[in-house]
């Protein structure tokens, strides 16, 4: 899981004040919508983790 303060400061090179939280959630929904149109049957996700920050979560295929 990335925190929103590893997020922040990854991305935009600065340390947090704490209001971010927002601001992060809205850029992450919007590149769920791009990485959808750009292949729906991506083998990941990105999975919000509550209060703490994101995961990117991918699918394991099973061999039968």
């Amino acid at each position: 899981v990335l925190t929103y303060a590893q997020i922040y400061e990854q991305v935009w090179g600065d340390f947090t004040t704490g209001n971010e939280n927002n601001t992060i959630g809205f850029h992450i929904c919007n590149l769920r919508e791009k990485l959808y149109r750009a292949n729906p049957d991506a083998p990941f996700y990105i999975r919000s983790v509550r209060e703490v920050g994101y995961c990117l979560e991918a699918f394991t295929e099973r061999l039968e």
